[in-house]
């Protein structure tokens, strides 16, 4: 739904006049939702592969690596999040 509703959200802003191309600040908003939206995409597949597994019946202890891996990518997702917030928030200052 993220990845749709980012789409929309493109279509809006360059029908607006905030084009990827009209300068830094514009370029800079495309690419980082850009990015959100592929780390999101790359998530969801960890997720896709980690319930197949479970699904095919796999041994307990492949399951538990393909969570585990999962697991760490979403927690390091988190903090990078956290990082550039705080990061944007020290900026805006």
């Amino acid at each position: 739904m993220f990845l749709a509703g980012q789409l929309l959200a493109w279509r809006h802003l360059s029908a607006s006049g905030f084009h990827l191309l009209g300068g830094t600040s514009s370029s800079f908003v495309y690419m980082l939702t850009a990015m959100h939206g592929i780390h999101l995409a790359g998530g969801i597949l960890a997720l896709s592969f980690a319930n197949v597994a479970a699904m095919l019946g796999r041994p307990v202890e492949s399951r538990r690596i393909v969570v585990d891996i999962t697991a760490w990518y979403w927690h390091f997702m988190t903090a990078l999040w956290i990082y550039i917030l705080v990061l944007f928030s020290f900026a805006a200052r």
